[in-house]
């Protein structure tokens, strides 16, 4: 038997409910001129805590709506944030490679690169592109920039690739005027200093400059000629006094790599003998242009300078003749003859007067046709 507490509260709780159902049926059965306001004061009475309560659940569910949108389109714009240079420096590559295809035309594979562990790895990349598409062990592979590296195994719809990091790459290597032939291999330095390369065995008589173009030679190696690899950054102190090593900047970083480029057997030799040096020889030639005309410019200012003074002085010397015709006097710097040509004085000229002849001091005499 449930206790007395118990039975109560079931009362309790069956007298509210017959008490509410009674409530609603009254309210059903009033005129509508009582309904509206009974219900009024329900509202304001016995339903009040409620309608707060549901006011703060919809106040609240709001708030944390508007908070998770801001949430998400902050996310949203850092991840944009993020990825827009990555994008750019992706759509610059793939830029770059569709023109390096207009030059070279045919014989090479356009395709993306990876990185095999997932990080960066300076030493390899993993190439999609295989024995399918054509590509062979010890291909070039290349970018829009200069030499990557070459192809070491090859599946069937990938490879994988050393890049000039790895400390077995070497290419034979020669300075874009010839004027010196070396090896270039990794610096294997420590910290940035692993990121550059070493051109070796360079003539003792071959001196470079710092900024000259080197490009792989095509001797004794799968390299064909013309293929950018570095530029001179100065010369490396070494004990060998018959040779020169030179430290190099390389054309292209390995790891910020997305597409590249793999040049097959069929490659045209002679297309790849300028797609580089060609690009290098446009953008001196562009600043010898921008240099020329700004000299062809100074040139026709000082000109122009030169001729507005001629202008000025013609005028200035006719200012000064008119003077002396208007009597005047000469004006300061205008002689005018005393005697005329052949011993005879000149003629007269109206309103100028001609000072007669002075004597010559050095013999007391006066000079012919002098008054007396």
């Amino acid at each position: 038997m449930p206790p007395r507490s118990a039975r109560s509260g079931n009362r309790l709780d069956t007298g509210l409910l017959i008490a509410c159902g009674l409530a609603s049926v009254l309210a059903l059965l009033l005129p509508d001129r009582l309904s509206d306001p009974v219900a009024g004061i329900v509202r304001r009475t016995v339903l009040a805590p409620l309608l707060g309560a549901q006011q703060r659940t919809e106040s609240m569910r709001a708030a944390i709506a508007a908070r998770g949108a801001a949430l998400q389109t902050g996310a949203a714009a850092a991840e944009q944030a993020l990825r827009a240079p990555a994008l750019e420096r992706e759509n610059a590559t793939l830029r770059g490679l569709l023109g390096l295809a207009g030059r070279v035309r045919s014989g090479f594979v356009i395709a993306d690169a990876f990185h095999p562990t997932g990080v960066v790895d300076d030493f390899s990349l993993t190439i999609a592109a295989g024995a399918s598409g054509g590509v062979t062990a010890y291909a070039p592979v290349v970018t829009a920039d200069g030499l990557v590296g070459m192809i070491e195994a090859v599946d069937r719809t990938t490879s994988l690739a050393i890049t000039w990091a790895h400390p077995d790459f070497r290419v034979s290597a020669v300075s874009a005027d010839e004027s010196a032939f070396g090896i270039v291999q990794p610096h294997l330095g420590q910290g940035a200093d692993r990121y550059l390369l070493e051109l070796r065995g360079v003539p003792f008589r071959a001196s470079l400059d710092s900024g000259s173009l080197v490009v792989s030679s095509g001797l004794g190696g799968p390299y064909p000629r013309g293929i950018a690899i570095g530029t001179v950054i100065s010369e490396l102190p070494t004990i060998e006094r018959w040779s020169r090593t030179y430290l190099l900047k390389p054309s292209v970083l390995p790891s910020s790599l997305s597409s590249v480029m793999v040049l097959l057997s069929s490659a045209p030799r002679e297309q790849l003998l300028s797609a580089w040096t060609n690009v290098q020889a446009a953008d001196s030639a562009m600043r010898a242009v921008v240099a020329a005309s700004d000299s062809s410019a100074r040139q026709a200012a000082m000109a122009e300078l030169a001729a507005r003074r001629a202008v000025m002085q013609a005028a200035a010397d006719s200012a000064r003749a008119d003077s002396a015709m208007a009597g005047l006097g000469p004006a300061p710097g205008v002689q005018i003859p005393i005697v005329a040509p052949g011993g005879r004085p000149p003629a007269p000229v109206p309103g100028v007067r001609v000072p007669p002849p002075a004597v010559r001091a050095d013999t007391g005499r006066r000079p012919p046709g002098a008054p007396r």
